[in-house]
This record gives structure tokens, C-alpha cells and sequence, in this order.
């Protein structure tokens, strides 16, 4: 298998990847969108999954790295909650492969007590430098909102580069909610502003993968979404 077809079938096998048939019991989403189907890395909690999780990750960064498509960097950055496991396991991926990098998260609300210069909001912050650079890496990517997030919180620390956004699925959705649908993906958004990304999968490679053992009403249903809602068009 290759890397992508591993991983999409760690998704399949652990319940991360969660299909419906039935219209009437489509995922909602925060937007208010029904969909056919849902990504939730939170389902891959057993040792297996997370060795899978470690595994993809770490191969995703260093095959960027080698190629030159995102620069050398300091820090691995996960946007809690998702992705601070996620930040973890690409750093231990990454130093077994040779190559070894601090993590930084961020918390909800600032701490304030304690080792205040290493963890009050941005937990590791105390290891921060001006002119680091960053490489965030989180679950799924749908309205973008986590990581505009997230990219203010580091701003906090200092002069920085963010070198890129390493997810394990981009949606590849057109931001807005269930009635407004805008011109543009979070992803393109993002890029757009100088953020490069890279999925793992994206919902396209998905699609295109397993179509041929869909039912053709479960196909339709994710082409009429796609149609309504998606950056990309399915067939």
C-alpha cells in the first residue's frame, strides 16, 4: 500500500471515517451543513491507530522536507485540542527518522500561575527564539476558523515564519455555512495569504479511492454535496 492508501485505511478500519446512507441522519456540522460523511480523528485512540497516526505524519513532513516544499524549521505547532497529540506523535515520527524538533500548543485560556515564561498560553513558549519557524500540523481542515486561531496566539511570541500546515484531511470545502457558500476553500484562503498546506488525503483522493465500493445512491450523495458545497467537484 502506499502511504495514502495505509492511512485511508487506518481511517476506515478505526471509525475515523464515518459514512451515512440514510439522508436523514447526515452529519451536521458547526456550519449547519449535512453531510454524507465525517473525518473524527478523536475515534483513533488505541496504540495502533496512534502508530499509524505517528507513522503518516512523520513520513508526510520529512518527504516535505527533502523535497524543499516547506523549509527547515524549529517547531511543530498543534492547535489544541486535536492537535496536540498530533504536534507529539510527529515529533517522536520525526526524531526516530533522525530528525528532532520541539512541539509547542496552545491552551484555551492562559494558565497564569506557575512557569509562566514556558507555558502560560503556548505551552513550550519558554524554547521560543525571534525568527523561529513553525510548522503547525492538525487533524481536519474545514472553515479554516481553528488555524486563524491559532496563527494569532503564535503571533503573541515574537517575530516567526510559518513554513507550513500539515493536515491529515482537507475537506476542500468553499467557506460559508448550510445557506451562504463563498468563492473560496479554507485552504485556498490560507494560501492566499502566504500559508502553504499539506494534507495527508484529501476528500477527493478519498472519494476516488473507495467510489467503487459505494453504492451508487451513497456516490450521488456525496456528488450533490460536493456540487453544493465543495472547492472541488466529484464524479
Amino acid at each position: 500500500m502506499t502511504v495514502k492508501e495505509d492511512f485511508l485505511q487506518m481511517l476506515l478500519d478505526k471509525g475515523a471515517l464515518r459514512m451515512e446512507s440514510n439522508p436523514d441522519k447526515f452529519f451536521t456540522f458547526k456550519s449547519g451543513r449535512r453531510s454524507p460523511n465525517m473525518v473524527n480523528t478523536r475515534a483513533l485512540t488505541d496504540g495502533e491507530a496512534l502508530a499509524a497516526i505517528k507513522r503518516a505524519y512523520a513520513q508526510k513532513i520529512k518527504e516535505l522536507l527533502d523535497s524543499g516544499a516547506v523549509e527547515d524549521f524549529d517547531f511543530i505547532f498543534g492547535p489544541a485540542y486535536a492537535g496536540i497529540s498530533l504536534a507529539c506523535l510527529a515529533c517522536e515520527g520525526l526524531f526516530e527518522m533522525g530528525v528532532n524538533k520541539r512541539y509547542l500548543y496552545d491552551r484555551k485560556e492562559a494558565k497564569g500561575y506557575g512557569d509562566v515564561k514556558m507555558d502560560d498560553l503556548i505551552v513550550g513558549a519558554g524554547h521560543f527564539f525571534a525568527g523561529a519557524r513553525i510548522l503547525i500540523v492538525d487533524d481536519v481542515i474545514t472553515t479554516g476558523a481553528t488555524k486563524e486561531d491559532s496563527l494569532k496566539k503564535l503571533a503573541s511570541l515574537g517575530r516567526q515564519t510559518i513554513v507550513g500546515l500539515v493536515l491529515a484531511v482537507d475537506r476542500q470545502e468553499k467557506l460559508g455555512d448550510a445557506t451562504s457558500v463563498e468563492e473560496k476553500s479554507a485552504t485556498q484562503k490560507l494560501e492566499g495569504a502566504g500559508i502553504k498546506v499539506f494534507p495527508i488525503l484529501t476528500m477527493q483522493e478519498i472519494y476516488g479511492m473507495i467510489k467503487e465500493y459505494m453504492p451508487d445512491a451513497d456516490k450521488m450523495h456525496w456528488i450533490e454535496y460536493y456540487e453544493k458545497y465543495g472547492a472541488v467537484k466529484l464524479d
